[in-house]
């Protein structure tokens, strides 16, 4: 769990899980200079309100700069002695508010005219329909076209819990494609991986009085603020999945025929949004639960399961257990973004277990190959697979 997360979380009194405020405790009591960090850091973020030299200081992007230009010093001089962490960040988050890293620097405005969506690109789509390709590894704001702040871009994630002053609810739409994963904290804090090849259209701001409901069409895994009044709704197809406050993963592909989801914590109820299609009453989901629906047809699956196996794409793993290598193929085909062409089709119904993380897609399928022999070649990103 990374410290300075929590941090960020906590400078702006967002709600913490019980794990996170004991990792955050843990930190924050661990020595005399990470409680001081900690309240010079509180300080400053009151002094950015009340100085005239902070005036256009927003302190989260100065702060995800400051972080990402640390973390980058420090692997490159791991094996030096340099000034205390905690001692390092706040001397460099000072300089970097004194000055005044600003969203006028470090900005992207939403334009009426959309940009061309490039497929292998991560891309934000506002509600008037323009486009935002998030290909940069650069952080930055990201902004309305009236300069009203949305959120902020840092790497591979967005982050809106700065939104405020939106009293309506305005969908963002945001797709990943093949071979990329990106993750997104909502204004509410909840926390959303989306896996490769993935669409999830969102509200930059929770409307107090109405539900947080969200559309998927993909692969997701939710860690969902609490909030008794404003029950979290996930739309997937024909099911709803609706939520107070837990974690699960949702799979809803186009292409699949099988909707899953799997419960890690908490509790989550299932219902269709569609009379005609799924006869079924609500399904109620306590954890360690799965259940998967076949909308072609309507048959349900439930029972209980390793929930690793299907929440290990959140740290880059991909685990198969007594898998098919028909569905073994798909998911090959998101996570490396190539085209597999399977002309042996006897190893279509070869069941395989195994775990892999950094293997390339050719070293993957050599290892299969070891158990059920085949020939595989590749050409540009496409693979075609024969019989030995």
């Amino acid at each position: 769990m990374d410290i300075i997360d929590l941090i960020v979380k906590k400078l702006h009194d967002t709600s913490l899980s019980q794990q996170e405020e004991k990792c955050f405790l843990e930190w924050y009591q661990e020595s005399d200079e990470n409680y001081n960090f900690y309240k010079e850091l509180e300080i400053l973020k009151e002094e950015e309100h009340e100085k005239n030299p902070f005036a256009d200081v927003n302190p989260e992007l100065a702060w995800h700069k400051v972080m990402a230009k640390y973390k980058e010093e420090e692997k490159r001089n791991k094996n030096k002695i340099f000034i205390k962490r905690t001692l390092k960040y706040a001397a460099i988050f000072i300089i970097a508010l004194s000055l005044g890293y600003g969203l006028s620097d470090y900005s992207y405005n939403f334009q009426a005219s959309a940009v061309p969506v490039h497929t292998s690109e991560v891309t934000l789509e506002s509600e008037n329909g323009a486009i935002q390709v998030l290909s940069s590894d650069k952080i930055y704001g990201i902004k309305d076209t009236q300069g009203q702040v949305l959120g902020v871009k840092s790497g591979s994630k967005l982050d809106f819990r700065r939104v405020k002053y939106v009293d309506r609810l305005i969908y963002n739409t945001l797709r990943v494609p093949y071979g990329k994963k990106f993750e997104v904290t909502l204004s509410d804090g909840t926390l959303v991986y989306l896996n490769s090849g993935s669409s999830f259209r969102f509200p930059i701001n929770f409307v107090k009085g109405s539900s947080r409901q969200v559309f998927l069409e993909g692969e997701g895994f939710f860690e969902v603020i609490k909030d008794k009044k404003h029950p979290f709704i996930v739309s997937a197809n024909v099911f709803d999945i609706a939520v107070l406050g837990t974690k699960f993963n949702v799979s809803a592909y186009p292409e699949d025929p099988w909707i899953t989801t799997v419960l890690v914590e908490g509790s989550v109820a299932l219902s269709s949004n569609d009379n005609a299609a799924i006869d079924h009453k609500e399904i109620v989901l306590q954890s360690g639960d799965f259940v998967s629906w076949n909308y072609k047809f309507g048959k349900i699956n439930k029972g209980q399961v390793d929930t690793d196996i299907y929440t290990s794409w959140i740290e880059g793993r991909i685990v198969f257990k007594n898998q098919r290598f028909f569905s073994i193929i798909k998911k090959l085909e998101r996570h490396y973004d190539v085209k597999i062409i399977n002309n042996y089709k006897e190893l279509n119904s070869e069941l395989f277990t195994a775990t892999f993380d950094i293997e390339t897609i050719e070293e993957v399928l050599s290892l299969f190959a070891e158990n059920k022999p085949f020939v595989f070649k590749v050409k540009n990103k496409t693979i075609t697979i024969t019989k030995p």
